[in-house]
């Protein structure tokens, strides 16, 4: 039991120093924000890069306030302290010796089963609860990526489609958001975009910030090959019904992969769910025939 508690103490120990570590960093973050004012603007972008992993994979998800790593930090050491806090009470209340001493005496193999599994469900409850911050981010980014791959070709059609019928590229960016009601991913970050292009930081700036914040690979390909047209000067028809007709085909291309696919998935449900079933109907009936049988010819003899 006091290794145990030792274990648990030094795992809260780590977490509460690694808050607020991230609390001197924040503070420390605002403090040279502040200075930032008087830098140039390259410079100040080079600072926002300058991130950590953490917050990256915070922004990427979608979680943009100022605290969000140090808030994220906290929810991972309260999860841990209620993870530890209830695997304790799991261990030394006596309920999982309870239920081995109800289920002891079956067999030695299920016996020994059945306490291999009650010693590792404490740990299997920390574990769970522990992670649950990291889970919870995990499937935000998840699914704002799913929803971003999903739009991002529609959108690139509708700019290739306006750009080629005489609008500009501002024109035709601000007609596919205003026509658009829907607060989706991809079109708040396009909001974002349109802001800071009005707000009047450079073109080249705002798809570098685009591309940084979602960070997509069919993204930051789109991002990239725009500042390429915006620094020789190309039109933006030609590469957005290119980048267009690219991302088309790449997505028919995962499209055919997942059909391709399915196949082996479906082996395992049919092999573990649907062959049984097959089997206890077309051969139910004759092994019961072929046992009567061999009762009958072991009785009469």
């Amino acid at each position: 039991m006091l290794d145990t508690i030792i274990i648990f103490t030094v795992w809260f120990v780590a977490a509460a120093a690694l808050y607020f570590a991230f609390v001197r960093r924040s503070a420390g973050q605002i403090a040279r924000d502040r200075m930032a004012n008087s830098v140039g603007a390259e410079e100040q972008d080079e600072q926002s890069e300058s991130e950590s992993f953490l917050e990256s994979w915070l922004v990427c998800a979608g979680f943009r306030a100022a605290r969000s790593a140090s808030a994220f930090v906290l929810a991972t050491i309260l999860t841990t302290a209620i993870g530890a806090g209830i695997a304790l009470l799991l261990s030394y209340s006596g309920v999982l010796e309870a239920l081995r001493q109800r289920s002891a005496g079956v067999s030695a193999l299920t016996d020994s089963l059945l306490g291999t599994a009650l010693q590792v469900v404490p740990w299997a409850v920390f574990i769970f609860i522990a992670t649950a911050p990291w889970v919870h981010v995990r499937s935000k980014r998840r699914k704002r990526v799913d929803s971003i791959e999903r739009e991002l070709p529609i959108v690139l059609e509708l700019l290739a489609t306006l750009s080629e019928s005489g609008l500009g590229f501002d024109a035709s960016f601000a007609k596919i958001l205003d026509s658009e009601r829907a607060e989706t991913p991809l079109i708040t970050e396009f909001r974002i975009f349109r802001t800071e292009t009005l707000s009047g930081l450079p073109r080249i700036r705002c798809f570098r910030r685009l591309a940084r914040r979602v960070e997509i690979s069919s993204m930051t390909i789109f991002c990239s090959a725009l500042i390429q047209a915006e620094q020789i000067g190309t039109g933006f028809s030609s590469v957005l019904r290119t980048q267009a007709n690219d991302l088309r085909g790449r997505r028919r291309d995962r499209a055919m992969i997942k059909a391709q696919s399915l196949p082996v998935k479906l082996v395992f449900p049919l092999v573990i769910c649907f062959l049984p079933g097959i089997f206890v109907v077309t051969l139910g009936p004759a092994f019961k025939e072929f046992f009567e049988l061999a009762q009958g010819i072991m009785t009469g003899g």
